[in-house]
């Protein structure tokens, strides 16, 4: 029987990450080292949250550089893992009544490939993304959770990358001291908690 390939939660950080070598990029290379090379990736960014549930569909998916102000040798990556036109069918279908919408104009945003340069650098795995839909609930993303777990048994990789809290929106460019927000620090805490607690 083959083995059933995790679901793995990245933080990605600061998008510099991609460049850099430190202690989180080195956990990630051997995540990639440690863990059975996988037919494909589905990976779900917090890089693309739109009001609708996507899936890529491309064969080559671009890189897409969604950021600001960094540095030149940032903006030059490219990661061109090809896409898997297959696995999208088969998340579309396991999705199924939900309405997916088969997307050929996103790519790679760095949610996905700032991560996977480090944990498959040869970019030789085919990479498909997922949109988080912002209209919906928590509840209805876990149901996609549950939905696609049985890609898993399929030699598929699932990954997700974000962090725990990330809302750029709400930050005051240059107007207060960058400290982290009360909130911010309380939510961080209880979810240390509960992962501690194995809840």
């Amino acid at each position: 029987m083959p083995q059933i390939m995790p679901a793995i939660f990245f933080g990605h950080g600061n998008p510099m990450n991609a460049v850099m070598n430190n202690n989180y990029t080195e956990g990630w290379r051997r995540m990639g080292k440690q863990t059975p090379k996988p037919k494909s990736i589905l990976s779900i960014s917090a890089h693309w949250f739109v009001p609708k549930t996507g899936v890529t569909i491309s064969t080559a998916p671009r890189t897409i550089h969604d950021f600001g102000g960094f540095p030149r040798e940032l903006y030059q990556v490219q990661y061109p893992a090809p896409g898997d036109p297959e696995l999208a069918r088969r998340v579309k279908t396991l999705l199924e009544p939900l309405q997916v919408n088969l997307d050929n104009s996103w790519g790679l945003d760095h949610g996905t490939w700032s991560v996977l340069r480090h944990v498959y650098p040869a970019a030789d795995v085919p990479v498909v993304q997922l949109s988080i839909d912002e209209t919906q609930p928590s509840s209805f993303h876990f149901d996609i959770g549950r939905k696609l777990a049985p890609l898993r048994d399929e030699g598929i990789l699932i990954v997700g990358s974000g962090n725990l809290v990330h809302n750029l929106h709400t930050y005051a460019w240059g107007r207060h001291v960058p400290d982290p927000y009360d909130w911010a620090i309380r939510f961080e805490n209880e979810a240390k908690e509960m992962m501690l607690a194995g809840e």
